[in-house]
């Protein structure tokens, strides 16, 4: 497990010279944060500290050099002790068709297998290879859970998505914040905030925050994020763990077994029947 992986820099120097690359993201439209207007301040330093975190875990070619990807993401719930309550491996299949993210995740339950899929205009679940129907949970939360595993796993990438509103700024206590908004009707719940920490002298972020659509700063979800690992080019965060206002951990997120670019049947991705 690698803490830091391929660069360990102090912010300083890097941020000066980031800051003048974002300066000219504005004029340069093969960057990520292309713009055709000026750029705010916030929104400079916002794009230079995760620019320099993109660059840090591989660049935008080893997203980009995605088509496909296997992975699992075991959830861990911890007791009020710290003591491990219970495991719940994800084992999701993705891949890129024509710039359109799908999705398919296996999630075993005491009742059976759930298969939980979603093509970008279409979702389904099934239970034990029986199809669910709308109403029932594992059918309706198809498409966000869909989503949910790719964007954590496609971190930082998916931060230049369009839509995507970056604004940064110093924290008093040390180190920078930046907070990630998004343009109505983006993701199905375009109200959620994030919040990025840069605590340290290096260009990966230490904790994410968030607060869900409609919800209020007493909802905060803290999650401290350590280790790092590499596939090819590729650099994916493998713990990300929820603690409380108590810093007793409550919930934890782990990626395994990452496979890059397999080949994937398009009869998986078939609703049932079809």
């Amino acid at each position: 497990m690698n803490r830091r992986p391929q660069l360990s820099r102090r912010l300083g120097p890097v941020l000066a010279l980031a800051l003048a690359t974002a300066a000219g993201c504005a004029r340069d439209d093969s960057s990520p944060a292309a713009s055709t207007a000026a750029l705010e301040p916030d929104q400079v330093l916002a794009d230079s500290l995760i620019g320099t975190w993109v660059e840090a875990a591989g660049g935008m070619e080893a997203w980009h050099d995605i088509e496909s990807a296997r992975y699992t993401i075991t959830t861990v719930w911890y007791d009020s002790t710290g003591g491990i309550r219970r495991m719940r491996p994800r084992r999701v299949e993705y891949r890129k068709v024509d710039g359109v993210e799908q999705t398919r995740i296996e999630r075993p339950e005491a009742e059976g297998l759930y298969v939980q899929t979603f093509t970008g205009s279409d979702m389904w679940a099934t239970l034990n290879e029986r199809l669910l129907e709308p109403g029932i949970r594992a059918w309706d939360e198809s498409e966000y859970v869909g989503r949910d595993v790719v964007y954590w796993f496609g971190l930082p990438y998916k931060l230049f998505d369009p839509g995507v509103n970056r604004r940064a700024g110093p924290r008093e206590e040390g180190g920078y914040e930046v907070r990630i908004t998004f343009g109505d009707g983006v993701g199905l719940q375009s109200g959620d905030r994030y919040f990025y920490y840069f605590l340290d002298e290096d260009p990966w972020p230490e904790q994410v925050h968030y607060i869900s659509q409609g919800r209020g700063e007493e909802s905060r979800a803290r999650m401290y994020w350590d280790g790092y690992r590499t596939a090819g080019d590729f650099t994916y965060v493998i713990s990300r763990l929820y603690r409380d206002t108590e810093m007793n951990p409550t919930r934890e997120l782990r990626h395994d077994d990452v496979e890059l670019n397999p080949v994937l049947s398009d009869s998986i991705f078939l609703r049932p029947g079809s």
